[in-house]
């Protein structure tokens, strides 16, 4: 037997246990050889392999845990809400292979510590309680209790981003994401607004002040820096970002993020091929913070029409075909800027795709992950999965 680990591929087990291809295949009744699940056993000599856990007989192994039977119209995001159990646990505790696809009638075992559901019909949507009415007293007036704001509700595209990555990464590698849809505005997002070590992604914010700066008559293009910005994000070049950062001064960079609304991006040290992840440095950004800053590139609002047009340019040149365009059909034509380091896999980008014809942005952050090849197909999977949502 072979117990698939994240980051697994059939061909790369094929390669590790000698086994080929197609005996793996047939032993194992694969209808799909580039779908596997991190968690499953594979049979290598015709035994037959552990079947899954479903979620009928997890919730039965759990004895008397908390379980939650799905009603007509139920979502696994809505359930996630009205028990205040995390997606990711919902999904792992009851080995759901489709985070789309729910069963009426069908038991979900929940954490120890969620709650029962507060309504015994479809969660979908759920209102709070009214407040009590209060007895007639003399002036003061009781204070109105404020309108709560709407529950949000997941789309099966962000469920689906979310089961990739816990599909490719497992449970403990931190993963973010964000995308919009520059076309239809819907957006798609991870733990968007939570703190990534951007790795070399900064160059991005750095190519922003740099631009900025020339506009302004701060700067003045030359040769020379006009190649040592073509290598930092071509080649992500450690050498030319920092000459570059040396020239527009590093904090102009966060005072320019602080002025687009992009707070959570922090450039607050120079870039180091020494970078692991024991020694990973302090500069950070979030998903949400670069897939709106790719967004005012993209549509022409980051200065203006003509800078915007020249940083497109520049990321179209980058050679990293690894995360981002790894999965992408030839008919996707991406502009980027990649990061990585040991424990880190990020890339950010713009996507065109003219048959649709469609636009997004899209920023996948990733740490902990346990190496490099894990990392780019994590940021491959969840592309691939927005792609497939956005350009059918």
């Amino acid at each position: 037997m072979y117990l698939i680990q994240p980051g697994d591929t059939l061909l790369a087990i094929s390669a590790t246990t000698g086994i080929p291809l197609d005996r793996l295949v047939g032993l194992n009744s694969i209808k799909n050889p580039d779908f596997i699940v991190a968690g499953q056993t594979l049979s290598l000599d015709g035994s037959a392999p552990a079947a899954p856990q479903t979620a009928t007989q997890g919730a039965q192994d759990a004895g008397n845990g908390p379980r939650y039977t799905v009603k007509s119209g139920d979502t696994l995001w809505d359930i996630s809400l009205a028990t205040g159990a995390s997606l990711d646990s919902l999904i792992k505790l009851n080995n759901v292979p489709n985070a789309d696809q729910l069963s009426v009638g069908q038991v979900l075992h929940l954490p120890a510590t969620a709650a029962a559901p507060i309504v015994a019909g479809p969660v979908q949507r759920i209102a709070a309680s009214a407040p009590a009415k209060p007895k007639a007293t003399p002036i003061p007036k009781p204070t109105p209790a404020p309108t709560p704001p709407p529950t949000p509700v997941a789309s099966p595209h962000q469920l689906r981003v979310a089961a990739e990555a816990l599909r490719v990464g497992g449970q403990n590698v931190h993963i973010g994401a964000a995308g919009i849809n520059l076309t239809s505005g819907e957006k798609i997002g991870l733990r968007a607004e939570e703190a990534f070590p951007s790795a070399s992604v900064m160059k991005l914010p750095i190519l922003v002040e740099l631009e900025r700066q020339i506009a302004a008559g701060t700067l003045s293009w030359t040769e020379s820096l006009r190649a040592e910005a073509g290598a930092m994000v071509a080649i992500s070049d450690n050498s030319a970002a920092n000459q570059i950062a040396d020239a527009i001064h590093p904090q102009s960079v966060n005072d320019t993020m602080a002025k687009l609304g992009l707070g959570g991006t922090h450039f607050l040290n120079l870039f180091s091929d020494a970078r692991s992840a024991s020694n990973p440095g302090m500069n950070q950004t979030t998903p949400g913070n670069m897939a709106r800053l790719l967004e005012l590139i993209a549509t022409d609002q980051l200065v203006s029409p003509q800078v915007s047009g020249d940083i497109r340019t520049l990321l179209a040149r980058n050679v990293d075909r690894s995360k981002l365009v790894r999965l992408l059909p030839p008919d996707a034509r991406v502009a980027h800027k990649s990061g990585w380091y040991d424990g880190v896999a990020n890339d950010v980008g713009i996507v065109t795709v003219d048959r649709v014809p469609t636009r997004w942005v899209i920023a996948v952050f990733t740490e902990n992950v346990p190496d490099a090849e894990t990392g780019n197909q994590i940021v491959a999977a969840i592309s691939k999965a927005v792609y497939d949502a956005w350009a059918p």
